[in-house]
């Protein structure tokens, strides 16, 4: 996600992949794509080694996921972060292979998606369209409340 200007220092970092200054954002949704946890990082963090002491820290102890058997994840999570929860947790992680849809160098997979509609339903909210908050905390928080902004919105 780009920042703002009032986003700066240590919180900051430059993702070389996709030439963008600013933080990364991951999430753990559930299959209807409720996020239940989410970390906000800088841009250059590691895509496994990220999410394997985000898993460690606030997914290991979360009382819903003590009962997760798979985790679906993008190629960039497929390594190290797979051998780590196969070895410590005995989670199966996999990347979805079934595609519903291909078009001319892109595919839609089955389970993919969630993550992805996730981040268009956070995106939408205009405090989360680039990153304006000086801390991670606070970023953090701002996806929280827009969470629960859309699931208060259809109850």
């Amino acid at each position: 996600m780009k920042n703002a200007a009032t986003a700066t220092g240590t919180t900051v970092g430059f993702d070389a992949g996709k030439l963008v200054k600013g933080r990364k954002r991951l999430v753990l949704t559930d299959t209807l794509g409720n996020v239940l946890a989410s970390p906000v990082l800088p841009a250059d963090a590691v895509d496994g080694a990220a999410a394997i002491a985000f898993w460690d820290e606030v997914a290991a102890p979360h009382e819903l996921l003590g009962q997760v058997q798979v985790v679906f994840v993008d190629s960039s999570f497929n390594g190290v972060f797979r051998e780590h929860l196969a070895r410590r947790y005995g989670i199966r992680v996999e990347k979805p292979a079934h595609v519903l849809v291909k078009k001319t160098n892109f595919c839609i997979h089955a389970w993919r998606w969630i993550v992805e509609r996730t981040f268009a339903w956070l995106s939408a909210n205009r405090r989360l369209s680039k990153e304006y908050d000086r801390t991670l905390g606070h970023a953090n928080a701002w996806i929280t409340v827009a969470n629960i902004k859309r699931v208060l919105k259809f109850c």
